[in-house]
């Protein structure tokens, strides 16, 4: 896994139980409390760095439990400045005791060879560096720690699903090659609308994804979105499929959005949003208001993404939304007037219902 191989780590869980709970890190902060030197054998402090990064942050600890024989990893990487404070001040308080992981497996081994006692005390020797540090890029922390519940989500750890299909038996129904081909069409005339349609290595949103029905699409334009839905169970499901990517893929309520992510997409996408009714309709007006506080503001962007089309300038975020009607096209509109410039267009390589109305607009604050 991405954490183990950054963190320099063997087999490890998360603390708490969902991407969403690292905000309020509840249960990261209740264990810490409760960790003892004589039950830890090593430790690594983690700290975000990288190129772009002034100086270092604690971003969590990792701590090898010696009666559970894995690493437990605390992190409060997406926590509140107070939550923050609380975390740094107890992860302070963590020390190791004896011999560490690899430090016992050296033991180990050299007991074979030389005799039990002599290879404990070499595996102890080993344990004395039981604590260490580990400079990581926020972003690769984040992937990893997306990838942890993605995994997670398949192997039943953090979803009480019934699986309800065998892999590979539900492209017909969820994946329509029909509708993939209708939606690559309006994407393509959508990417060349922009200053830079290239967005092969710029970083997208797509919310409410489901299952994936949409992300096929993309996919097949090298678009690879982080996706996001509320339903554990449709994300579960396209993450079996192969069609949802573990390190970007997230069960998230998506009117949190500005909670997890800053102005950093270039694009955010969302297929067959709704259905946008006088009875749903502020449900859905939250989740679009926060649309554009995680989009690159005008006059900001960079690298491959796209900027301009359906006015906004040079390097304002644009998004493009798919509903089932026209009326519904014309809700998007009403909710996002005053942060886009946007139009609504019919998609008439549509079946009559699925996409069948789209709204493509840019940021314009």
């Amino acid at each position: 896994m991405e954490l183990s191989e950054l963190l320099g780590i063997g087999d490890f869980m998360l603390v708490e139980p969902s991407y969403a709970n690292q905000k309020g890190i509840g249960r990261t902060l209740e264990y810490l409390r409760k960790v003892k030197a004589e039950d830890v054998a090593e430790v690594v402090r983690i700290f975000a760095g990288g190129k772009d990064s002034v100086e270092k942050e604690l971003i969590g600890i990792a701590t090898y439990d010696k009666s559970l024989g894995f690493w437990i990893v605390f992190t409060d990487f997406t926590a509140d400045r107070e939550r923050k404070r609380d975390f740094e001040a107890l992860a302070g308080l963590v020390s190791a005791e004896g011999e560490g992981e690899k430090g016992r497996e050296k033991g180990k081994e050299k007991g074979k060879e030389k005799g039990k006692e002599k290879g404990k005390e070499k595996g102890k020797e080993k344990g004395k560096e039981k604590e260490r540090e580990v400079e990581v890029e926020w972003e690769r922390f984040r992937e990893g720690v997306l990838e942890f519940y993605s995994v997670g989500l398949v192997n039943r750890l953090f979803c009480d699903c019934g699986s309800g299909f065998e892999s590979g038996s539900v492209d017909a129904g969820f994946y329509p090659r029909e509708r993939t081909e209708a939606l690559k069409k309006a994407l393509t005339e959508f990417l060349g609308e922009g200053s830079g349609a290239d967005l092969k290595n710029a970083k997208t949103l797509e919310i409410g994804c489901g299952e994936g029905g949409g992300t096929v699409a993309l996919h097949e334009l090298d678009i690879f979105p982080v996706t996001a839905d509320v339903n554990e169970c449709e994300v579960c499901k396209g993450l079996e499929e192969g069609v949802l990517e573990p390190k970007r893929s997230v069960v998230l309520d998506c009117s949190t959005l500005s909670g997890f992510f800053g102005r950093e997409f270039e694009v955010v996408f969302g297929f067959m949003i709704g259905k946008l009714t006088p009875f749903n309709r502020l449900e859905w007006e939250q989740v679009l208001r926060e649309v554009p506080k995680v989009l690159k503001s005008g006059g900001g962007g960079s690298g491959g993404g796209s900027g301009g089309g359906s006015g906004g300038g040079s390097g304002s975020g644009r998004v493009f939304f798919t509903v089932s009607s026209e009326e519904e096209a014309g809700v998007v509109k009403e909710i996002l007037n005053g942060e886009f410039e946007g139009e609504i267009k019919e998609n008439k390589e549509s079946d009559g219902y699925l996409d069948a109305w789209i709204y493509v607009g840019a940021c314009i604050k």
